[in-house]
């Protein structure tokens, strides 16, 4: 198994791992600000979605009506993430683009697929973690979501 693959792997056992609490959580508590400027679990979940699918239209180049993230439930927005982590993961074998060149500020930079890999992971780890604080404030226990305790998960 490639170091990519493994991370998709990784990405999805975490992912679980932390929606095994927040979808028991009330409605208030996945609704509520945890403080200010950190905004709700609610929110993390609806940031992870439009990114999770609008990098997946960039990298295929399409501009199709955008999704109302805002007012999916709790989980539609953790079934679309699920989804989405679940075609990026389909491209690791068949995929018909092995780049992409983004442009921001007058700035070129040109993507690899194992490097937009890395950021998706890497952008839900950040996130993750918010999730996890969140939780935490809130007074939910939560588990480990290291890579190490994935690896002996798996085995």
């Amino acid at each position: 198994m490639s170091l990519i693959e493994k991370l998709v792997g990784y990405l999805t056992w975490a992912n679980e791992s932390i929606w095994r609490v927040v979808k028991d959580l009330s409605d208030d508590e996945f609704m509520q600000t945890l403080a200010t400027g950190a905004g709700s679990i609610h929110n993390r979940y609806v940031h992870l979605a439009e990114d999770t699918w609008e990098w997946f239209q960039d990298w295929h180049n399409k501009e199709p009506e955008r999704p109302d993230f805002q007012n999916m439930s709790r989980n539609e927005l953790y079934r679309f993430i699920s989804e989405y982590s679940m075609k990026w993961s389909s491209l690791i074998k068949q995929r018909s683009i092995d780049e992409f060149t983004d442009e921001r500020a007058g700035k070129i930079v040109v993507i690899s697929f194992d490097e937009m890999i890395f950021h998706l992971v890497n952008h839900f780890t950040y996130h993750r973690g918010q999730i996890v604080m969140g939780l935490r404030m809130l007074g939910k226990e939560v588990p480990m979501t290291d890579y190490v305790p994935y690896r002996f998960s798996t085995n």
